[in-house]
């Protein structure tokens, strides 16, 4: 039986909503992401970028099986050396489980790096809010970095371990034109993407770097501190990992109220996937926290108001159907400009 493991990628989920992990990978469940197109261009993207990144970090060990034990041992077996590097490490504590972009040991120090298909300006760009918070447009990408810390520092605690993430430079040019094209993405027999190096690549192609490495530890250390909020207290980092990671594995399902998230649910059936067999998670959860029926969801609800920013703070006071909500409510404003305003058209 193949291990249930806590992996970044479900982790990122359960950002988004913890009840998901109990939808991810069951088959019987509709799923909107499978086939959308435009996360698999940028998915492309980011095997490019991610390829392109290994190159500035030449010398390295790739750790290609997809298995959770050989890759555990290939990895395990390369870090007995003092200096090496290794593209797709495996690491593993308790039933959290990673596969780091790059991983570079120098003796007793580790720097992980995750690349990513975004773009970053030195002194433009900032991952904190005015009050010292991160900043919620950067929050996915060093959430996901401070969980890969985590395991690396937890199944390594002798080691120093550094945190980086690794993007695209905007003050970069890039030194040679067609770059992207000496990276092919391509598909192999099982249907799993890779990256194909064309043999054209030269080292004037990469004598000035475009990826920036940035370190986000204070970052980490801020997300560690702030652990997270639950129904009646806050509980440390580690510790709603933890708790992630044991209901997975128990495929114990996490009861999350309905939020403003809820209107983006992957996990949504179609009208015609239902009738085809397939389950919607997003009815299941409505009707578990709200005793909603089937006819429940063919009225109009708060996520079909355009533009309207208040629709969580609705949903929690309960007003969710579209009758439960008055002119009053939306407030209507005229901008003074020809034809309706925004919150006229709603």
């Amino acid at each position: 039986m193949k291990p249930r493991y806590l992996t970044k990628s479900r982790f990122k989920l359960a950002l988004e909503c913890p009840t998901k992990l109990y939808y991810d990978g069951k088959s019987e469940y509709a799923n909107q992401k499978i086939e959308d197109t435009f996360l698999l261009s940028l998915a492309e993207g980011g095997f490019q970028v991610g390829e392109l990144a290994k190159c500035y970090f030449p010398g390295g060990y790739e750790i290609e099986t997809l298995d959770y034990d050989e890759a555990l041992r290939q990895t395990n077996e390369l870090l007995k050396q003092d200096h090496v590097i290794i593209y797709e490490a495996a690491v593993r504590f308790e039933n959290l489980f990673i596969r780091a972009d790059i991983l570079i040991k120098n003796k007793k120090k580790i720097e992980l790096i995750e690349v990513k298909a975004k773009s970053y300006h030195t002194s433009k760009d900032g991952f904190y809010n005015k009050n010292g918070s991160i900043a919620a447009a950067w929050q996915p990408y060093l959430y996901d970095v401070a969980f890969q810390k985590h395991v690396v520092r937890s199944a390594f605690p002798n080691q120093s371990v550094s945190a980086y993430l690794m993007m695209a430079d905007k003050k970069a040019k890039c030194p040679t034109d067609g770059l992207n094209q000496k990276f092919k993405v391509v598909t192999n027999d099982n249907g799993r993407k890779g990256v194909v190096v064309s043999k054209a690549l030269t080292t004037n192609d990469l004598k000035e770097e475009i990826l920036i490495q940035v370190n986000v530890d204070e970052c980490c250390d801020i997300i560690y501190q702030a652990g997270f909020e639950t129904d009646d207290d806050v509980i440390s980092f580690s510790d709603y990992v933890n708790q992630l990671a044991d209901c997975y594995m128990k495929d114990i399902k996490i009861i999350s109220p309905p939020s403003n998230t809820c209107g983006g649910c992957e996990y949504s059936a179609t009208e015609q996937e239902r009738k085809d067999g397939l389950k919607s998670g997003f009815i299941e959860c409505w009707k578990e926290c709200l005793g909603w029926m089937d006819e429940d969801f063919l009225v109009p609800t708060v996520f079909e108001i355009w533009n309207f920013r208040n629709k969580n703070v609705y949903i929690q006071a309960g007003c969710i159907k579209m009758a439960d909500i008055y002119e009053e409510d939306i407030v209507p404003k005229s901008d003074n400009k020809p034809g309706l305003s925004a919150s006229e058209r709603r």
